[in-house]
């Protein structure tokens, strides 16, 4: 996937210092609608004969819930490295902080990378090689020409990003090649800033197709999406099979002046259903829409993209959909199927308010969904009291969770079945994720409660933090996919 992103505000043009570099900033010459990696200066390119030693470096990322964070550095040799000639102190390293005032999913804050700050040392953790400018889990070299200098990162993955993406690479100590020869230290700093962007991979987002339209030329409607294509849909036959589908919208801080690639990165909301090992759980497509203003105010009022987001969905619902990018064979002209039984919707802030509603208003589509931090009047979603529903709030959160409170005895007037404890859930039960024994016992316990509505508060949590922690809760995720519709 091309990288787009506000990112390209800053084009930087000068030689970089080494750690105590300071990153000489050129006027932004292509700021706004371009794909921003730099093709010249992407891994893997081969583009004629290469100078012996290092050929460039990238920054590693990955989003989490406190934004895009970078986990190491790519460092990309001309040929394979013997990985028993590294050390964590082979290259002194260090990524530039994000601009001063920057926040990740506000729209009025300045770009990350509009900044001229030196690089800070980061320490490498792990050292190893391998075949791809990527991490590895087990952190163990396999043969390759890419030396990858991985960061330690912190369990929370709620913490906000310091991160830009712009990183410093030096090679301070000898490095040898898989043949034996000698790449000698240099004192030459290495940046991944170039002429046509920022050298970066990001790990599950690059796997998404971006800018994409919907449109309805009888409307003069359009609406601009990102889609996430399964694994399987790309292999041979792929097309033959039915998938799940999951809107996951995310919030007003994406819109405006945002871009595509903002909905992916700013926030895991709908990123983290396209990461490698949530797609091995539940493979499923996703769409996230890109919009150009807030759809829906606290007053309740909506734009026509809400009802439009609704005819995307539609429109990848009558098995038509064959946009998939025609300069790639694995899904040039291939149509994509979707299971109509297994239509899932989700968000946070606006984009919760906006499941809400479009369940509400098309409650025989959607066969549940995940709202986090969203509200609705309730005169307006009482057809709710029907569906699929898991609702999660923060305790400190002065507008979803009272809201939601008015709505759960309009829903049970209703004829819905709503489990609503009074007890608060502890979120550091949250991180790491790899250790949720105990959030899990508690959520599924409530979920198992028989309620067709089930509606969480976790105590002291804000609106703001509930994005940045409520979607790793592994117990919600399979719940939301455990549901089906009858069709």
């Amino acid at each position: 996937m091309s990288y787009l992103s506000r990112r390209n505000f800053m084009l930087a043009g000068a030689a970089v210092a080494s750690l105590g570099l300071c990153l000489r900033t050129a006027a932004a010459q292509s700021a706004g609608s371009a794909f921003n990696i730099a093709s010249s200066a992407m891994p893997g390119t081969d583009e004629g004969p290469k100078t012996p030693g290092i050929q460039g470096i990238t920054a590693i990322c990955e989003v989490t819930g406190g934004g895009e964070k970078v986990y190491g550095i790519a460092v990309e040799y001309d040929t394979a490295i013997d990985p028993e000639s590294l050390s964590p102190d082979s290259f002194a390293t260090g990524v530039v902080p994000a601009a001063e005032g920057y926040f990740p999913g506000m729209p009025t804050g300045p770009d990350k990378d509009a900044t001229t700050a030196p690089a800070v040392p980061r320490a490498v953790a792990a050292i190893y090689t391998n075949a791809a400018a990527a991490l590895r889990p087990d952190q163990k070299s396999v043969a390759g020409r890419y030396v990858i200098a991985e960061f330690a990162h912190a369990e929370d993955l709620s913490l906000p990003t310091t991160d830009s993406d712009m990183v410093s690479l030096t090679q301070l100590r000898d490095v040898k090649t898989s043949d034996g020869v000698v790449y000698a230290a240099a004192a030459k700093s290495w940046s991944n800033v170039g002429a046509r962007g920022n050298s970066v991979v990001i790990r599950g987002v690059d796997a998404w197709e971006q800018n994409h339209w919907w449109w309805d030329d009888s409307r003069s409607a359009w609406l601009e999406y990102s889609i996430y294509l399964p694994k399987s849909f790309l292999e041979p036959g792929g097309e033959e099979k039915s998938y799940p589908l999951l809107l996951a919208i995310t919030h007003s801080g994406t819109s405006y002046d945002g871009t595509c690639a903002q909905t992916l990165t700013e926030t895991c909301i709908a990123s983290i259903w396209g990461m490698p090992e949530e797609q091995a759980r539940h493979e499923c497509v996703v769409i996230t829409p890109r919009y150009e203003r807030t759809t829906m105010n606290d007053y309740w009022e909506h734009t026509p993209d809400v009802e439009n987001t609704y005819r995307l969905v539609q429109s990848l619902m009558r098995n038509t959909w064959n946009f998939g990018n025609p300069n790639l064979a694995d899904r040039r002209d291939k149509v994509l199927k979707i299971d109509p039984s297994r239509v899932y919707c989700t968000g946070w802030s606006m984009g919760a308010m906006t499941t809400l509603w479009l369940m509400a208003k098309h409650p025989e589509t959607f066969a549940a969904g995940l709202v986090i931090a969203g509200q609705q009047r309730p005169q307006d979603v009482e057809t709710l009291a029907s569906q699929n529903l898991l609702i999660i709030t923060g305790s400190e959160d002065q507008k979803a969770t009272p809201w939601e409170e008015e709505c759960v005895p309009v829903w049970r007037e209703a004829g819905g079945t709503v489990t609503r404890p009074d007890a608060l859930l502890d979120p550091a039960l949250i991180f790491p994720v790899d250790d949720q024994h105990a959030l899990t016992a508690q959520v599924d316990g409530y979920l198992g409660e028989g309620g067709n509505i089930t509606f969480l508060t976790f105590d002291g949590v804000d609106h703001m933090g509930s994005a940045r922690k409520f979607f790793y809760i592994k117990a919600a995720r399979d719940w939301l996919f455990s549901q089906t519709k009858k069709v």
